[in-house]
């Protein structure tokens, strides 16, 4: 064999192992984020029952507290006092 011959068979062998490793690395990494993808998941559903069952309660509240205030409104209007003062009329 040429010295030609030989410097591009080792320097072919040189690229298509450093394909191959490439290939193997990004098969890894795409593995890895498929199961950070899948834990995220998880995640986020957590945190959506979370969410849920904490907005559920403070909704209740805010409901009660309207209820409350408007209770508190209609009392209010039954027993407004007039703030009128009577006028004198002793003084004509």
């Amino acid at each position: 064999m040429d010295t030609t011959q030989i410097v591009f068979l080792i320097s072919i062998i040189s690229v298509s192992a450093v394909i191959v490793t490439c290939g193997i690395w990004m098969t890894m990494i795409l593995k890895e984020l498929r199961e950070t993808i899948k834990k995220t998941n998880g995640i986020l559903d957590d945190t959506k029952l979370i969410t849920s069952s904490v907005a559920e309660p403070v909704s209740t509240i805010s409901e009660f507290l309207s209820g409350f205030k408007s209770g508190i409104n209609l009392l209010n209007s039954f027993f407004k006092k007039d703030k009128k003062s009577p006028k004198n009329e002793s003084s004509i």
